[in-house]
């Protein structure tokens, strides 16, 4: 019999042709794999009954990295008859370029160097020992080096390099079998080492010594690793951690460390099985982790609860561990604007500041920061990773949807202009991009350009069975990522950005209602003012906003969202009490006082990151944000500090919740007060414990969310919860909210996919504009 075998899902770049010939191979079938467009086709002659288990095993036992979606099995469509193939046994042949019109292609992200890889890479014996670029069929870079689907060496930046007569020999049978990537000492690229102190340049194993040496005697180096390039320096250097954070423009936020092994990192942090599993993972993102002890310059993580720990992902990060063991890797860029893949533009913007740069001869494409991810416990202690960057490891996985998007609509979302990445969604799944920054900087905005037309080319866009395009935006009309959405053409579409946050949530659960509580920082509401505590009731595409906490006049507009002493001054003012003296001296205060008065420069905002910042500051504990959500964090380290403190029955146990709680209803909203609540901080903040105070201050946040829900219940028989935006990254706030939600019966939900923050927002923009597609 001979069959027509299509396998649809991430199945080109994992050495799923290798595995199909294998497989045939074992079941005695004659015919040929090869790559067509987004899929693989297989063609199989054989036993009747070979030919079945052959494909349910390409199902069931498919390579690592594989996402196998669905399998196709049709004895009818084969062109050519039984017994009349001009070859016999069976092959790998030539890709093709046809595409299926109704799906967007899958294909794997890059993938971290895989176990065989690296006992090769460390084995005197092997033919690659310690050559830093070694890849196979199940590992090294792919979409960085993708110019463009089918999947082949042609298509890759590694086409200049021709292989050796041993490598050709190898790409034809064993576990580097059309291993695209493959490459070695004498036929890969080769890592270089230029001299930051005179320019000398050293080759393959004196460039590594050399790297080595510099990072000991307290330099900076440039390595360009997957993604981009990346700044390597010593964790116990002060000075020279001090030198890296003027370099970057980064004062306080703590650095990522990666580590030679799980083994190591376990010396330092609390490392549970789940958490393990992530590190060891194909993606290495960096997943944040608790401390034991912190034997690192004080300024790498400051008074940071957690260590940023992952582990090497190419043969390069793992020969510079395999030496220094621990080693700041973060990437080469100032902070703020995109990461670095060009040679030239790296070596122009740090050649002269730094004191080497340890790279290679092949290009990468796109770049694509490390994943940031962090474990998430339960009360009960069931734990789920929660991304709080989607990066390389993970991009351009797409998530598939329980219910298809509506047929023959191709939608492109802009996302938001802070933490920005943008989607495409179209059949069953929403592919979202890479994280790209912020797009105040214009190269970000750039890149967004640049980036999303390339997702076009390589997903095939105007290939696909489409009627028209929706191009969906944030509604904030000074957004440069909604000015971008304008020049896109087709149906334009604009989603409020908090309702955006809670349809991510949605995307996820396949849900198409719910009560949404989205808390953030910022984001432009359907009244002209800035939201950011909402709480939402969301139907079908739509939205009605029930509830958010008091909107509060804030000065300053930017400067307020850094200086946690102005959205102190503004919220307590607002409340009618009296500003402690260790907020604003007394000519700023006036100053203030005056702008609110005569509405200078203010707006008004009733955003959770600006109470949260209002809190933490009053309550001594930061009063600056040198990165986003600095005094937030601190907030929560207090809070935690306290409940590892204190048994469960001691917690504020002399502080009843209720007499702080203030819920007004205003036309049609709940409006919950923080006048009480601000007045108990304010007067205990040099009387009690302040950790006590900042978990109360948590506390009161998740009870005052579990009343308002409670009466969102009542009037719309809703009993889905789905929280979202960048404060729910506070794993105090979340943990509360959900324990207090679930015990009164609700079914709460928040993100897993995407992350919680801005970068989320393209996903939700889709998701929600296909809601409302389908109720047109």
């Amino acid at each position: 019999m001979k069959a027509l075998i299509r396998v649809t899902g991430a199945v080109q770049g994992v050495g799923y042709r290798p595995f199909v010939a294998e497989l045939a191979n074992k079941y005695e079938l004659r015919g040929e794999v090869k790559n067509l467009g987004g899929i693989v086709e297989i063609t199989a002659e054989g036993d009747g009954d070979k030919i079945s288990s052959f494909t349910d095993e390409l199902k069931t036992n498919s390579p690592s990295g594989s996402i196998v979606l669905r399998v196709s099995l049709d004895y009818s469509k084969c062109n050519e008859p039984e017994g009349q193939s001009d070859h016999s046994g069976f092959r790998i042949v030539e890709s093709s370029g046809e595409f299926d019109k109704n799906y967007l292609p899958v294909f794997p992200p890059d993938i971290g160097i895989c176990p065989t890889c690296m006992k090769e890479l460390l084995d005197k014996k092997d033919r690659r020992y310690r050559y830093p670029l070694i890849s196979c069929a199940s590992c090294g870079p792919r979409f960085s080096i993708l110019k463009e689907l089918p999947y082949d060496r042609e298509t890759t930046t590694m086409d200049v390099f021709s292989m050796c007569p041993v490598c050709e020999k190898e790409y034809r049978s064993g576990r580097r079998r059309h291993a695209q990537t493959i490459s070695c000492h004498d036929c890969g690229p080769q890592i270089v080492f230029r001299s930051g102190s005179d320019g000398d340049f050293f080759e393959k194993e004196d460039a590594l010594s050399q790297a080595i040496r510099v990072i000991r005697d307290g330099g900076i180096i440039g390595i360009k690793g997957i993604g981009g390039y990346q700044l390597a320096a010593s964790p116990y250097n002060y000075d020279t951690v001090k030198r890296l954070r003027l370099l970057k423009g980064r004062e306080q936020k703590p650095f990522a460390v990666m580590f030679d092994s799980v083994r190591k990192i376990e010396q330092f942090c609390f490392v549970s099985e789940l958490e393990k599993k992530y590190l060891e993972s194909s993606a290495r993102p960096i997943v944040l982790l608790d401390k034991k002890e912190d034997p690192f310059a004080e300024n790498v993580c400051g008074d940071s609860r957690q260590i940023g720990g992952f582990l090497p992902s190419s043969g390069v990060h793992r020969l510079l561990t395999l030496e220094l063991s621990e080693l700041i890797v973060t990437s080469g860029n100032i902070s703020g604007e995109p990461m670095i893949t060009d040679d030239t533009v790296f070596a122009d913007k740090f050649g002269d500041s730094i004191d080497g740069i340890l790279y290679y001869k092949r290009d990468i494409l796109r770049p694509l920061d490390d994943s940031v991810l962090q474990i998430y416990r339960t009360e009960d202690d069931y734990e789920c990773p929660r991304f709080i960057r989607r990066a390389r490891g993970y991009v351009p996985l797409p998530m598939f949807l329980e219910k298809p998007l509506k047929e023959k609509i191709l939608y492109e979302a802009y996302g938001a202009d802070l933490k920005n990445s943008f989607a495409i969604g179209f059949g069953d799944r929403i592919i979202q991009s890479q994280f790209l920054g912020d797009m105040e900087d214009y190269s970000v905005l750039k890149l967004q350009r640049y980036e999303l037309a390339e997702f076009e080319k390589f997903f095939r866009t105007d290939n696909l069975s489409t009627e028209k395009k929706i191009v969906i935006s944030d509604m904030h009309p000074g957004y440069h990522s909604s000015a971008l959405a304008d020049e896109a053409g087709g149906e334009r579409l604009k989603i409020q950005h908090h309702h955006a946050h809670i349809g991510s949530v949605m995307a996820e659960n396949a849900l198409t209602e719910c009560i949404g509580v989205a808390f953030d920082g910022t984001g432009y509401g359907t009244d002209n003012t800035i939201w950011g505590s909402e709480f939402l009731i969301c139907r079908s595409g739509d939205f009605e906003r029930a509830g958010h906490f008091k909107s509060v006049k804030i000065a300053g507009s930017d400067e307020a969202m850094k200086n946690a002493e102005i959205s102190a001054f503004c919220y307590l003012y607002d409340s009618g009490i009296d500003i402690p003296d260790h907020i604003q001296n007394e000519s700023e205060k006036g100053l203030l006082k005056a702008a609110l008065q005569n509405n200078i420069n203010v707006h008004k905002s009733s955003g959770m990151g600006r109470l949260f910042d209002a809190v933490s500051c009053i309550l001594g504990v930061c009063n600056y944000n040198s990165y986003e959500g600095e005094c937030a964090i601190k907030l929560q380290n207090k809070a935690e500090d306290y409940l590892k403190s204190r048994k469960s029955d001691e917690i504020v146990k002399d502080l009843s919740i209720s007499d702080l709680i203030r819920i007004n209803y205003d036309n049609e909203e709940y409006i919950p007060d923080m006048q009480k609540l601000l007045g108990y901080l304010t007067d205990n903040a040099n009387r009690k414990d302040i950790g006590m105070l900042a978990y109360a201050f948590h506390n009161v946040i998740a009870q005052i969310t579990l009343r308002v829900c409670l009466k969102l219940r009542e009037r719309t028989g809703l009993n889905s919860i789905c929280l979202s935006g960048g404060v729910f990254t506070n794993r105090v706030l979340l943990s509360l909210c959900e324990r207090l939600l679930v015990n009164d019966g609700f079914v709460v939900y928040y993100n897993r996919v995407f992350p919680t923050n801005d970068q989320g927002i393209s996903a939700g923009q889709i998701y929600l504009a296909d809601l409302k597609e389908k109720s047109n």
